[in-house]
């Protein structure tokens, strides 16, 4: 049977207190909780009749995406050259038209339609002076701006690497007046600079109190003891697991005293896996106070069927709050390819450190410069096995 210790003392701490959001509240205005995130790219002038934009995706590890708009600034001169196909002189009225369209997946698009009037023309018999007339190069297209914006086909703009947008434009003459014996020949240079915006709320809120969670296996079970800090009144501790690191689903509670106030208290859990998991396992802690407030721990990812060091992995970061460097410690020593990145609330990468651990368990960022004081996530990604952590950080 599954049981969990609880011990008790009293402990004299600094907390710092960052109020939670919930993620109900978390919508695609940027003046609500939603925290908006947004990538630049242009092209130089082309006469192609398409073009591929490409954009950086949402990285889903620093929080969850609810919305994205997107937004260009086009230029196009166009010039148009009409030939009177016919035996006689003729007048004529032409009507240009172009539209331009930017396309990505998920549906988003942006249409815009434009025209331009030329005319009355008189042009010659074909194969006389005159028979030919050019118009421009003109501005149809000038410094035009197109909006677009979805909540909904979000999954392609998620992950690593960019997504990609077709920019293409059509178009042509149309006779008004002269008939429709006549040859045209339109040529259209454009150049325009995108913007995509993601508007992202936090995954969770991370626990400021819980610290010192890990996980040991040994003898066919798994022992996860945490440390809860500044403990208040009636905080229930519930054990989370997921087997794919997204569907959490509880296996066990604890509840703190309902007489301390300001007290740490150490847990110890023993999980039993079924033996029939051939899979890794990812354990949280959910922390919920006597007033509903809801937070998380970090994520510890467990292989029962491993051994050693992939076993489990875990890491901390410290000291917290910060102000020089950050410190990863890994629960074990580490081998492949790292990277460690200080992310802003606005998703923005303030700094990162690539590292090659072989053998190791320590990762030193320096904050040179020092960033702005405030709220960051600092997310370590394990490249070779394809692992992330995210923790929150305060720089002082």
């Amino acid at each position: 049977m599954n049981r969990v210790y609880t011990t008790v003392f009293a402990i004299i701490l600094f907390i710092v207190n960052t109020p939670g959001t919930a993620l109900s509240q978390c919508n695609c205005s940027p003046t609500t909780t939603a925290t908006p995130v947004s990538f630049y790219t242009s092209f130089a002038p082309t006469n192609a009749a398409s073009t591929t934009i490409s954009l950086p995706k949402f990285d889903p590890s620093i929080g969850t995406l609810s919305c994205l708009s997107l937004s260009d600034t086009v230029t196009g001169i166009t010039t148009t050259n009409v030939t009177n196909m016919g035996p006689t002189t003729t007048i004529f009225k032409f009507l240009l038209t172009v539209s331009d369209d930017l396309e990505g997946p998920g549906g988003i698009s942006i249409t815009n339609d434009y025209a331009r009037n030329y005319g009355p023309d008189t042009l010659t018999a074909l194969g006389n002076p005159g028979d030919t007339i050019t118009h421009g190069p003109d501005a149809l297209i000038d410094n035009e701006v197109g909006f677009a914006s979805t909540s909904s086909g979000l999954a392609p703009y998620m992950g690593s690497g960019t997504v990609d947008f077709t920019y293409s434009l059509s178009g042509g003459l149309v006779s008004l007046k002269g008939g429709l014996n006549f040859d045209q020949n339109i040529k259209t240079q454009y150049w325009g600079a995108f913007k995509i915006t993601y508007y992202w709320c936090p995954l969770i809120t991370l626990s400021t109190t819980i610290t010192n969670f890990s996980a040991t296996p040994a003898n066919g079970s798994i022992l996860l003891q945490w440390l809860a800090n500044n403990q208040q009144p009636n905080t229930q501790y519930e054990i989370q697991i997921s087997k794919d690191g997204k569907s959490y689903y509880p296996v066990g509670q604890a509840e703190g005293d309902a007489s301390a106030t300001g007290a740490s208290a150490k847990y110890q859990y023993q999980y039993n896996p079924d033996p029939a998991n051939v899979g890794k396992l990812y354990f949280r802690i959910e922390e919920k106070d006597v007033a509903g407030k809801v937070s998380f721990s970090e994520v510890i990812i467990v292989d029962p069927n491993g051994s050693g060091k992939d076993a489990f992995v875990s890491c901390q970061t410290f000291p917290n709050p910060a102000t020089n460097s950050l410190q990863v410690l890994f629960n074990s020593n580490q081998t492949g390819r790292f990277l460690v990145e200080l992310v802003a609330t606005s998703g923005q990468v303030v700094q990162k450190k690539a590292v090659t651990l072989t053998g190791n368990n320590q990762i030193r960022l320096d904050l040179n410069p020092q960033p702005v004081k405030g709220l960051y996530f600092l997310r370590t990604t394990d490249l070779t096995h394809q692992h992330s952590f995210v923790s929150k950080v305060f720089i002082d």
